[in-house]
């Protein structure tokens, strides 16, 4: 994630802009060359929520470990077989 602003912890006395620019993404806090990240609760909640969820998210996601060869190694016996007549489609 990348922040669509910047601001020293000196800046939150006038929170304002700061708030503003959490309300369209995140924002890195820096104090102390310690950093923080402000987001949105709402926000937060939903890359919990999308964490917590195994489904593959792309389809980068889905083919992440995909082994062709593999895949062709186990199918081989299968695509040997004979058609028996009563295949349907």
């Amino acid at each position: 994630m990348s922040p669509i602003a910047e601001f020293r912890a000196s800046d939150l006395k006038q929170s304002g802009s700061v708030l503003d620019a959490a309300q369209r993404g995140a924002v890195r806090i820096t104090r102390n060359r310690t950093r923080f990240v402000l987001i949105e609760e709402t926000r937060f909640r939903q890359m919990l929520e999308d964490a917590a969820d195994p489904r593959p998210k792309t389809l980068a996601d889905l083919v992440s470990g995909y082994d062709a060869a593999e895949v062709r190694r186990r199918l081989a016996p299968w695509m040997a077989d004979e058609p028996a007549g009563a295949e349907r489609l």
